[in-house]
């Protein structure tokens, strides 16, 4: 009875559902400004208008057998698209606010360590730009707290692959070994002394250890595995960064 009535609740009207998609889109656009930034409060908030979007979607579809309802079956496919493009612009070009809390500087270090902050890539997708003069790993955020891409630099290397093992700095823990391993490895091959770069491209990788907000010292560690299978795997460097958990 109650699913009923939210059926027909939802499909009274072809374009009843994409309006409330779109209340829905700012109402928790609004609320991600206003409550305390967590990933459960980012991750549901943002989601949430498109799963009413692909709802309206789907009751269109579902409009195209009705009789008589074929022409409101495809306004309604159309106008959920729209909509879907209407809010997905809204959080990629204005979003409420930055997921990263502000780092101050208070992270555990007895030694005195020296640390890097991960870079910034902009919502054009541009890289912040450093200068790289020697073999150097360079870690990125990416979309939320926890997710990361790298590029590495290398010198004169066999045919290979690189990938990342990263550790707690403070325990030594090595932090979400299969997956960032599986997330990170990436082919190289660079015949010449010149230094050359081997970017991320569209894959990122998650450190799952920790929460938004809490960052930590880690140890990152890229490695060498030859396709030589007589040759033994081997690190190529060694990098200090501040990162959070997912």
């Amino acid at each position: 009875m109650i699913k009923e009535i939210i059926f027909r609740a939802f499909n009274w009207r072809w374009y009843f559902t994409s309006f409330i998609a779109l209340f829905f889109g700012f109402f928790c656009w609004l609320l991600i400004l206003i409550l305390p930034i967590s990933s459960f409060t980012w991750n549901f908030f943002s989601i949430l208008p498109f799963l009413i979007i692909a709802l309206g979607f789907i009751l269109g579809i579902s409009r195209l057998f009705q009789k008589d309802e074929f022409k409101n079956g495809i306004l309604q496919c159309i106008f959920s698209v729209v909509v879907f493009f209407i809010v997905g612009a809204i959080f990629a070009y204005c979003p409420p606010k930055s997921p990263y809390k502000p780092y101050n500087n208070d992270i555990k270090n007895p030694g005195n360590a020296k640390f890097s902050m991960p870079l910034k890539i902009y919502p054009n997708r541009d890289k912040q730009l450093v200068q790289v003069t020697q073999p150097d790993i360079l870690l990125y955020d990416y979309l939320q707290p926890g997710s990361y891409k790298y590029d590495v630099f290398l010198n004169k290397i066999e045919k290979g692959k690189v990938y990342l093992k990263v550790y707690d700095f403070n325990t030594n823990r090595i932090l979400s070994e299969e997956e960032i391993k599986r997330q990170s490895i990436r082919e190289v091959f660079n015949p010449n002394d010149e230094l050359r770069e081997f970017s991320s491209d569209k894959k990122d990788f998650t450190v799952k250890e920790g929460s938004w907000g809490d960052y930590y010292g880690s140890r990152v560690e890229v490695w060498f595995q030859p396709d030589d299978s007589t040759l033994p795997e081997r690190k190529l460097m060694t990098k200090n960064y501040i990162i959070q958990g997912d």
